[in-house]
């Protein structure tokens, strides 16, 4: 996120921060002690120090790099991302279709106008021919062909609106709700890391390879691990984690089977 935002509300006055410090390679710099971002005038380049306002606790930022040089670079707010962080609240919307891999959106379009291309005639053929044993038949091609047209249709509408807050994590998907897409609440007591994963997507079974796409993951301090968010692209999830992560407080670590560290 290219600034940070805090809102005061005695006067409901809103401030603009520094942009968060970044060393070498735009990698993000953190207090080693409570993991509070490090604003550009708490550090001292001459000396490579620097000193974290959050626990008042001074350390080298150059020795800190070199415990962790695989330190995943500082993600900046990607298109179809609004990002808003208050004193009490980072609220976080992303933009369904803006989001979305490119290639991933492609791919749907071309399957839901070739699959409703050839069955909307039959269709209309075998009703006014009153074959109704035949509309029977293809009634599950029907329910696939409007299945992909509406789930289309939800992706250049819907916005899925992140709230995150010392409570935990809020996420509602809107205007368009179905059963896939409930909204849910994660508290943050129960939570250890976030990371992302790719998978692809299939729309067809003439398309082999699939389409990469991401999705954002939670691992509970019980080891289970829940999917968050799925179908945004590569940067746009990573940007959820680092912003969700640095907001909360949790030390980002590796964990198995995420997308490579750099990227």
């Amino acid at each position: 996120m290219s600034e940070l935002l805090s809102h005061e509300a005695s006067d409901k006055t809103i401030y603009k921060l520094d942009r968060p410090a970044r060393i070498g390679k735009s990698l993000l710099l953190d207090c080693p002690r409570c993991h509070s971002l490090i604003s550009a005038d708490q550090i001292d380049l001459p000396s490579q120090t620097a000193h974290c306002a959050h626990c008042n606790h001074e350390f080298s930022f150059a020795e800190e790099w070199k415990k962790d040089p695989h330190r995943r670079p500082e993600i900046m707010m990607p298109d179809g991302v609004e990002a808003l962080k208050l004193q009490s609240t980072l609220e976080i919307i992303i933009d369904w279709y803006r989001s979305a891999p490119k290639k991933s959106v492609g791919s749907l379009a071309l399957s839901a106008f070739f699959w409703n291309l050839f069955l909307i005639p039959l269709v209309i053929l075998f009703f006014f021919s009153r074959n109704f044993v035949f509309l029977l038949f293809f009634s599950g091609h029907v329910f696939t062909g409007i299945a992909l047209l509406a789930y289309l249709f939800t992706i250049f509408v819907n916005k899925t609106h992140l709230e995150v807050t010392r409570k935990g994590i809020k996420i509602r998907h809107e205007p368009i709700k179905t059963i896939l897409n409930k909204p849910r609440f994660i508290p943050a007591e129960d939570i250890d890391q976030l990371y992302v994963t790719r998978y692809t997507e299939r729309y067809s079974k003439k398309n082999r390879k699939g389409i990469p796409a991401y999705a954002l993951h939670v691992v509970l301090k019980n080891g289970k691990s829940i999917e968050l968010i799925k179908g945004m692209d590569q940067s746009t999830q990573l940007y959820l984690e680092q912003e969700i992560e640095t907001y909360l407080g949790i030390p980002d670590r590796e964990i198995k089977g995420e997308i490579p560290r750099i990227i």
